[in-house]
């Protein structure tokens, strides 16, 4: 079960600098802190239920700063899937190229996610539970074909290693939903400063993955 939501915690946002030297980089760098602040406050309120009004509330922005950096509610829910999607895909894409044998790069492709779930949890949450709330907006094109993508990595290993006899994988799209069902909801507990190192627990969802889909052969 998950655990209950809290109360969305406020983050404060600098005001946006005067035009000069660096003046972008701080733009950038404010603008991550607001759209970091909005996934908060989306994942423990929902977007539909969340207003410009808590989001100002959330940043210590005042509504006119908060426009600075944003267009608008739905510019925010588009940013925090990006947030998590563009790391997570630029990355596995470098590690689907590596060539690696299929366990490894399993594992590989497992402890990416897991590290992000850690490293994101509040979009990752908007990830996984608020895509609905986009997906007839023209934005969600892009954010359809990155998830696609990734999900094709993944594809491949598992059918190259049912190919190479690695594994023993009879349906590849149900192997998948069923590796991302595990890992993905891990957010709802994971806990980068429990006992448990992400990179250990990664390991473990993959030992328990791979038992049920090894052919025989070590996958470590």
């Amino acid at each position: 079960m998950a655990a209950a939501r809290k109360t969305p915690s406020r983050t404060a946002v600098a005001p946006a600098a005067q035009n000069g030297a660096g003046a972008r980089p701080r733009f950038d760098e404010r603008r991550l802190a607001v759209v970091d602040a909005a996934a908060h406050v989306f994942a423990v309120r929902g977007y539909e239920r969340t207003t410009i009004d808590d989001i100002v509330q959330a940043t210590g922005l005042t509504r006119g700063g908060l426009y600075h950096y944003i267009s608008g509610k739905k510019d925010l829910l588009v940013a925090s899937h990006e947030r998590y999607l563009r790391p997570l895909l630029e990355t596995c894409e470098e590690i689907g190229a590596r060539g690696d044998a299929p366990g490894e790069e399993l594992r590989a492709l497992v402890r990416e996610m897991m590290r992000l779930h850690a490293a994101f949890p509040d979009h990752v949450a908007v990830f996984l539970n608020e895509w609905r709330s986009i997906h007839e907006e023209p934005e969600w094109a892009q954010l359809r074909r990155d998830r696609r993508a990734f999900e094709r990595i993944v594809h491949r290993v598992l059918e190259r290693g049912s190919a190479e006899g690695d594994f023993v994988v009879d349906d590849v799209r149900l192997t998948l939903l069923a590796l991302m069902g595990m890992v993905n909801y891990s957010y709802q507990w994971l806990d980068p400063k429990g006992r448990v190192d992400v990179d250990d627990i990664a390991d473990r969802f993959c030992d328990i993955f791979l038992l049920g889909i090894q052919s025989g052969r070590d996958g470590r």
